[in-house]
């Protein structure tokens, strides 16, 4: 067997237990569910998972960190960064509530759940890593001038501030009876932020300077 079939196989069993972790942690609830459980849902053996994850906690940070991956992975689209910076902020805003949506039970038991300092940690990290995503977008817009210059870096995090409660508030408190009125305001809030007075007037001050 060659090195990347290898590389393939490993990579879909780990889903696979990552797969079933979120089904049960979300219908059982952490406490209840078993290393056991785990693997029966996956149908593999108990031992392959301990090849993977050194015990439930291990999982549950796996699980917890593998809905920013999916938000961070959606940012890196290549056809999103083909578009033209008029588009962006509601193509992100579509990418940030199409996982919400599809994670919305998993998004509600992990804001209820969440275990330790170290998960709050590794939460973080999952936000740095969107984060530096938006920043490298947003400067690729400067260096293009459709935008003026700004902190890249701080507009980034709060956007991503932004967004974790946005999505909790709309589906894991209010079950997604409001995500239209959700989606709307959240891409024109950010259409405002980027092509409002303050960052136009910043770029006509460029222009004109240039």
């Amino acid at each position: 067997m060659d090195q990347e079939k290898l590389s393939a196989e490993s990579r879909s069993k780990r889903e696979a237990i990552l797969a079933a972790a979120r089904t049960l942690f979300v219908q059982k609830g952490y406490e209840e569910t078993t290393i056991a459980d785990i693997a029966r849902e996956a149908n593999i053996a108990v031992g392959t998972v301990y090849l993977y994850f050194r015990n439930k906690r291990d999982v549950y940070t796996a699980v917890a960190l593998d809905i920013g991956e999916m938000i961070a992975t959606s940012f890196l689209d290549p056809r999103l960064r083909s578009l033209p910076f008029a588009q962006i902020p509601r193509a992100l805003v579509d990418g940030i509530f199409r996982v919400s949506r599809e994670q919305r039970n998993l998004i509600t038991f992990l804001q209820t759940d969440m275990q330790s300092s170290e998960e709050m940690l590794r939460h973080k990290d999952s936000d740095d890593h969107i984060s530096i995503i938006l920043a490298d977008l947003f400067q690729s817009a400067i260096d293009r001038g459709e935008l003026a210059p700004f902190h890249t870096e701080m507009y980034s995090r709060l956007l991503c501030l932004l967004g974790d409660n946005v999505m909790y508030q709309c589906f894991a408190v209010e079950n997604g009876e409001r995500e239209a009125l959700y989606h709307d305001y959240l891409v024109e809030m950010v259409e405002r932020l980027f092509f409002g007075p303050s960052l136009r007037e910043g770029l006509d001050r460029s222009s004109s300077d240039s």
